[in-house]
């Protein structure tokens, strides 16, 4: 019953705008186009190719290296023989050259490529995690806009509620007065009540179109003609303590990334292998007893490990989890803070719905008061001046009303967006 009676609220709402009923949005799809249109969004993809490219230049690292060099040299004194041998002549030349092709393939890194593969995505997913912490203050901004857009419609409808019972007491003053039972300026205080619920209206009218700019700016999408769904409060409300918010999966993201360059450290103390082959032909070659250009090869293997990482990674290793306990704090806090935020929401939240259960209760006493009040006028009983006090106790009350039921609404969408329910609601943490 409460749905179909926000649905005939909005309706009413719509009616007095001149708005078709059939173009309808809601708060949840102006907070993904928001999202959707906010220019930060465009740096997601910008991270995920920066990462792309990093970790296709870590696997080149396997790629075979050839490497070319040449080299002409003269030297002013050589190897000669200390004596003489019959039939055999050595004669090395004081200049000397060569051109070497040596090609050179890793078998083995020590897991240097994966580690570092693993670095850069984990940067990468931290870079994306802070960019969606940014991204999600955007629902907060709409939450404010479109609410604050349905609490003008609604004092828009009360406005329109007023100016019907003005035109009705008119109606029955006119009569009064043909009828020589009440006075010109009853109905003068009548048409100024009228005029100044129009200007009200007026001012409501201009600031729901800036609202509705902004509201179109947010979403980059034309909202002329929509008319906003009034959220049901008993949908709305989150139903259970977990926590959504991007912040968590940021804090995720930081421990992994922490992660990541631990087990780099591992990689920089490993032993590393590759095989290489180099051909070339120089004078001399291998054999340096031939004085003339020869062809020749070498292959082998080759080890390589650097132990100088040892000096250092003690001290690396606890700046790491130094780094890890701020982030397991930072996180704590967190949590903490937000839990504490949702326990104050919760209490706003209980106090809008009570509230709200008077307001229907003086509504009701205001609607009887000033119906009586305009029996009692027509009878002469009291001032018109009596009677528009009565009508705008009604008025105010109902105004009154609408702004509560908007603060819970705006109380509900505050707890919402702290407990993180407008981010998917996955990995919630509870509180």
């Amino acid at each position: 019953m409460k749905s179909i009676g926000r649905k005939l609220g909005a309706i009413a709402a719509a009616a007095v705008l001149g708005i078709p009923a059939q173009a309808q949005i809601t708060i949840e799809e102006c907070m993904e186009l928001a999202r959707q249109n906010y220019p930060q969004i465009r740096q997601l993809d910008l991270i995920e190719e920066a990462a792309r490219y990093d970790m296709a230049g870590v696997s080149k690292s396997w790629l075979p290296r050839l490497n070319i060099s040449g080299k002409a040299a003269y030297q002013s004194d050589v190897v000669e023989m200390p004596f003489d041998i019959p039939g055999f002549s050595f004669d090395l030349p004081h200049d000397q050259y060569s051109v070497i092709g040596e090609i050179s393939q890793t078998i083995w890194d020590g897991g240097t490529s994966k580690s570092q593969k693993n670095v850069y995505a984990a940067n990468a997913e931290v870079q994306k995690k802070q960019v969606e912490v940014s991204l999600y203050s955007i629902n907060e901004r709409v939450e404010t806009i479109y609410l604050g857009i349905l609490l003008i419609d609604e004092q828009l409808r009360q406005n329109a509620i007023l100016r019907e019972s003005l035109e009705r007491n008119a109606r029955q003053t006119r009569a009064c007065i043909d009828n020589g039972i009440a006075c010109r300026s009853d109905l003068d205080m009548i048409k100024v009540n009228i005029l100044n619920c129009d200007q009200q209206k007026e001012e409501l009218l201009s600031d729901r179109k800036a609202y509705f700019g902004m509201l179109g700016k947010l979403t980059g999408t034309s909202l002329d003609g929509k008319e906003l769904i009034i959220p049901d409060e008993n949908e709305a409300f989150p139903q259970n303590d977990g926590i959504y918010r991007p912040e968590i999966a940021l804090y995720d993201a930081q421990l992994m990334q922490n992660e990541a360059q631990l087990h780099q450290l591992d990689s920089k103390i490993s032993p590393k292998f590759n095989i290489s082959i180099q051909g070339g032909i120089g004078r001399p070659g291998l054999n340096i007893l031939e004085n003339s250009f020869q062809p020749y090869y070498t292959a082998g293997i080759k080890m390589s490990w650097d132990i100088g990482a040892l000096y250092t990674r003690k001290d690396e290793k606890h700046k790491l989890d130094a780094q890890m306990r701020t982030i397991e704090s930072d996180r704590e806090t967190f949590l903490f803070n937000t839990g504490l935020n949702a326990m104050q929401m919760r209490s706003a939240i209980d106090k809008a719905r009570g509230l709200l259960e008077k307001d229907k209760e003086i509504i009701a006493l205001q609607e009887s008061i000033r119906e009586a009040g305009e029996e009692q006028y027509r009878n002469g009983t009291i001032s018109m001046t009596d009677l528009m006090s009565r009508i705008d106790d009604e008025y105010e009350a109902r105004v009154t009303e609408s702004i509560h039921r908007i603060q819970l609404l705006m109380a509900i969408y505050d707890l919402k967006n702290c407990l993180g329910y407008g981010n998917g609601q996955t990995g919630g943490t509870d509180y």
